[in-house]
């Protein structure tokens, strides 16, 4: 028989941008578990990139409208959360959200947040779920410019250092 926790599907999306005030509640609720030396979080805001077409023509992202195929989203979210807690088995708890809807520049859009006994196993795993999630999740940004019109966006993988990778 198998004594691994499996752990159950969870719902990570939320409608709209993220409010600040949840991730203050989301760590305070872990206050009582005694267990716990560090907290790792990573958020996701929306940036005002700018797109040219030329050296006149220059558009700003005002919003990016997320959508997601999201059972699965899900699926794959399960996967990566069991693969995590394989690889960082001290970790005590791994909380993933992601906005879907318009979300205007400036606002949350997706946060990673981790907790363990140390802060190596957090902040590792909290990087790796990050990387995951933005290469294997079917969820899709379309960002909205100043214009009115609107580019997809592309997620690309990034290589140790945090610079963007070929694929």
């Amino acid at each position: 028989m198998n004594q691994e926790k499996k752990h159950k599907v969870k719902d990570i999306f939320v409608e709209g941008p993220i409010d600040p005030t949840f991730i203050a509640t989301s760590v305070a609720k872990h206050a009582t578990r005694m267990d716990i030396g560090a907290h790792e979080i990573f958020l996701g805001q929306v940036r005002a990139d700018e797109h040219r077409t030329s050296n006149i023509d220059v558009r700003s992202v005002i919003a990016i409208e997320y959508t997601a195929y999201r059972d699965m989203a899900l699926e794959r979210m399960t996967a990566i959360r069991e693969e995590a807690f394989t690889r960082w088995p001290s970790m005590t708890c791994l909380h993933v959200h992601h906005s879907l809807g318009v979300i205007p520049a400036g606002q949350l859009c997706f946060m990673v947040f981790a907790s363990a006994p140390h802060r190596m196993a957090a902040r590792e795993a909290v990087a790796w779920v990050v990387d995951r999630i933005k290469a294997d999740l079917p969820i899709f940004g379309r960002e909205v410019l100043s214009d009115s019109t609107h580019v997809w966006k592309v997620n690309r993988s990034v290589d140790p250092s945090g610079r963007p990778a070929d694929r």
